[in-house]
């Protein structure tokens, strides 16, 4: 578990399903643009309990590491953060979060983005992590400069949008040696 001043972050759990189910669907719409797959594939708790099972195997197997956001005044989740396409030979891998709509303007991305690339590179030796957000994504690219990712480039035509439109994407890196630059 990963402790900060209002949050905590840590690996889903079984009793997790049915909020995590709940919450994504009342979120339907913020999530829909870049995290459309994981509403898709999590329509029903059963599928939300499979998706957390595969979650655990690929910690197990260290493969990538998800992890709930929660408060820690009254344990709510509000959110989600993840490392996956990890290369060990490196190590880096693609950091992605979301905080549910209710939460967002509260600065709560920024708390556990620092903290969990943090946990990244202090537990797992990480020498890299970087996300891919798009152009028109204004939080998303203030929260990773806020946690110190550097702009790296763009993407071309990668990513599709609600699985319609063919989007380019930022490339924001972070190797800990920007974060004493500041």
């Amino acid at each position: 578990m990963i402790e900060t001043n209002r949050l905590f972050l840590r690996p889903y759990k079984p009793e997790d399903a049915e909020i995590f189910f709940k919450k994504i669907h009342t979120n339907y719409e913020h999530l829909q643009d870049y995290f459309l797959m994981l509403l898709k594939t999590n329509k029903s708790k059963v599928q939300v309990e499979q998706y957390f099972l595969q979650k655990q195997y690929e910690a197990e197997e260290k493969k990538g590491f998800a992890f709930g956001i929660f408060l820690k005044n009254n344990d709510e989740l509000i959110g989600h953060v993840s490392v996956r396409e990890i290369d060990w030979r490196v190590p880096k891998g693609e950091l992605a979060y979301y905080i549910f709509k209710e939460f967002t303007g509260q600065k709560y991305s920024i708390e556990a983005l620092e903290a969990f690339r943090d946990w990244c590179f202090t537990k797992h030796h990480f020498c890299r992590l970087y996300m891919k957000i798009a152009p028109d994504n204004f939080a998303s690219i203030h929260t990773a400069e806020k946690c110190h990712f550097v702009f790296e480039g763009l993407l071309k035509h990668d990513y599709r949008k609600k699985e319609e439109t063919l989007i380019d994407m930022n490339i924001y890196g972070y190797t800990g040696v920007e974060k004493n630059k500041v």
